[in-house]
């Protein structure tokens, strides 16, 4: 009786390896191969590229593990030079590269590992291109022994299981075969590729005037030559590339021009290259907005998506690749079995230094950099007594993460001085961050969202009218003042609350009412009348041009102001009103009450900063005073849109008893 491992080959005999889009389907798309698509439909090579060089640009390391937390970088064996450089003719970057830009497009890559006693690892790696792959040699269909290999010169060269390794996904119903990620776009390429057909051969038969000609039916007939030689003279003339192509022919026997245009807007172009676009991004489970520009992505999801690419899109990927590499390339060159290859994921942190700083420097409890480290990151030659670590005290003695968390509790006192605002401070003095809540933020921002589809819902209809009334100001400035008041209300009261708190004063809510309801008012006002220019805009943009713009009409206007407009409204408004609650009335009524402290405000930078704000951080007037750039606050009304617009700074009060 036949073994186990006897049975399972019979069943798992090698079979012809080949490209599959899909169960049974051809190898093609309307002639067109899986490289050819790559090479001509834009929207897929996008995605290709970029996914491909987001992988590529990691450094893919080689370590060697002493024990289960230790371990040290490897540079000198052969494993790690031959990853360095792959073979005489690629970088690190363009071999993972191509590797990625295979996987991408075919599901499946075959690395080549031959011997080559002229490289400095002894080894080289080629990746060998799948269309050349005609099938499999013995052994069974997971584990061939041999592929045989054919060129397109007619060469056919078989390489055994000891020197390839494979990269490849996995074909449902098909043991040991794959299937490329084009195969779900099917549908949608072939779609592009008849649309792009049709465009082409429209714009090169066509004349350079878009018309049709007519004759009178009451005139002498043509017969069939006449009628032949009038169109091939007329087309040679005035077609494209004619001698008279943009000139006005003049025409006899009644004959006459009817000027016609092709809209595209009626074939759906537009909406079928933003399908296509996503419909691509979707195959490759990546955001599409990370690779084309949208409307509606704002600063915070345009950082949540760049996070989520190294994790849920690319993360699998890389995992796979790694496993690959460590299960079978690095056996093949001899390497120990505490040797692995790893992608460096923090390369890409390097690209927000500040974001990559506070993320050390929170773990780790204290600074982490000597000088002389620091300064060889810039590549400059050390200092003298640059090897020592400096720790400021307020993170050995005031009891903080570290030496940037400057933030402490109300009326906790100051024991050691800020190290990085470089301010020295009585010991009674006390601080607080002044800055909205989140909480407080969306809430504002949710109103101003509702209020935008409330707007859009009444008065896009009467535009589509052409109503001359379409616009009520008074109505809108009152409703959305009446949204607004509440919400900015409760954000002063909380904040101006606090500061007199701090202060050691009472904090008179009813004094602020009528102030606040001016602001509501005027903030409406504002928002309202911005609305109605750009709503303007695209009204005479439509009655100059004849063909809609779906990026230029009144429902998108609404779109953008009831999505990712409010964010933004949200957190400029919250912002504003918590800087005057709490470094402006709070500190106005303490004076009124008889209370006299020394308050001082410090500007602090935020993520990401402008280059100007950057130069003020631990910049410190006296709360009543502007600091440099003449806000008395971070996005404050008095600087220009260029200083506020996406300002994250924040500010830190400090009261000092006289």
């Amino acid at each position: 009786m036949a073994s186990i491992m006897d049975r399972l080959r019979a069943i798992l005999r090698p079979t012809v390896v080949q490209i599959s889009l899909g169960s049974d389907a051809p190898t093609q798309v309307l002639n067109y191969t899986a490289s050819k698509l790559y090479q001509t439909q834009d929207n897929l090579q996008a995605v290709v590229n970029f996914l491909s060089n987001s992988i590529a640009q990691l450094p893919l390391k080689v370590y060697t593990r002493d024990g289960e937390n230790d371990r040290r970088r490897d540079r000198n064996s052969v494993a790690a030079q031959l990853l360095w450089l792959p073979n005489r003719d690629q970088t690190a970057y363009e071999f993972i590269r191509a590797l990625a830009v295979e996987y991408y497009v075919f599901g499946c890559v075959y690395v080549w590992v031959a011997v080559d006693a002229d490289s400095s690892s002894g080894y080289q790696m080629r990746i060998i291109p799948s269309e050349w792959v005609q099938e499999a040699v013995g052994g069974t269909r997971y584990a061939p022994d041999a592929i045989r290999v054919s060129t397109k010169n007619g060469m056919c060269v078989e390489i055994p299981r000891e020197e390839f390794v494979c990269f490849k996904t996995y074909s449902p119903g098909n043991p040991g075969g794959y299937i490329s990620p084009i195969s779900g776009l099917r549908q949608t390429l072939q779609e592009q590729i008849e649309a792009g057909n049709f465009r082409k051969q429209l714009w090169h038969s066509s004349g350079r005037l878009n018309a049709q000609i007519t004759r009178p039916k009451d005139v002498a007939p043509w017969d069939e030559n006449a009628r032949r030689t009038f169109a091939e003279a007329f087309r040679e003339a005035w077609g494209a590339g004619g001698d008279k192509a943009g000139s006005i022919p003049i025409m006899e026997d009644g004959m006459e021009i009817k000027p016609f245009n092709t809209s595209f807007k009626e074939s759906q172009w537009a909406e079928s290259v933003k399908l296509s676009r996503e419909s691509v991004a979707a195959a490759y489970m990546i955001n599409p907005s990370l690779v084309w520009h949208s409307d509606t992505q704002t600063y915070a999801s345009s950082k949540d998506n760049a996070r989520a690419l190294y994790a849920e899109c690319l993360g699998p990927v890389i995992q796979m690749i790694q496993q690959r590499i460590n299960a079978f390339l690095l056996p093949m060159v001899g390497a120990s079995d505490r040797t692995y290859v790893e992608f460096d994921l923090r390369e890409k942190l390097k690209g927000s230094f500040e974001e990559r700083a506070s993320i050390l420097q929170s773990a780790v409890g204290g600074p982490w950099m000597t000088r002389n480290e620091a300064r060889a990151d810039n590549n400059l030659p050390p200092l003298e007594g640059g090897d020592d670590l400096i720790v400021p005290l307020n993170v050995t003695e005031g009891g903080q993460a570290s030496p940037t968390d400057t933030h402490m509790d109300e009326q906790e006192p100051m024991t050691a001085e800020p190290a990085p605002l470089k301010m020295r401070k009585k010991a009674d003095a006390s601080r607080t961050r002044v800055s909205a809540t989140q909480k407080e933020e969306e809430s504002i921002a949710k109103a101003l969202s509702k209020f935008f589809k409330r707007q859009g819902d009444s008065v896009i209809p009467r535009i589509g009218a052409d109503s001359d009334d379409w616009w009520n100001g008074k109505r809108w400035d009152k409703e959305l003042a009446d949204d607004l008041e509440p919400l900015i209300q409760k954000v002063a009261d909380a904040h101006g609350t606090s500061m007199a708190k701090l202060i050691g004063s009472e904090y008179d809510t009813e004094q602020t009412r009528n102030y606040l309801r001016k602001v509501a008012e005027g903030r409406a006002a504002a928002i309202n009348e911005s609305t109605r220019r750009k709503l303007q805009e695209v009204i005479d943009e439509a009655a100059e041009d004849e063909e809609e713009d779906e990026e230029h009409t009144p429902a998108h206007v609404f779109d953008v102001r009831e999505n990712a407009q409010s964010e933004a409204l949200g957190h400029y408004l919250a912002l504003a009103v918590v800087g005057w609650a709490a470094m402006h009335e709070a500190p106005e009524q303490a004076k009124q009450q008889g209370i006299n402290k020394k308050i001082e405000k410090i500007w602090v930078t935020g993520d990401n900063p402008r280059s100007s704000h950057a130069l003020m951080n631990g910049e410190t007037v006296p709360v009543g005073e502007a600091f440099s750039n003449g806000a008395f606050w971070p996005g404050d009304d008095n600087l220009e849109p260029d200083e506020s617009c996406y300002c994250n700074c924040t500010t830190e009060v400090i009261i000092t008893e006289e």
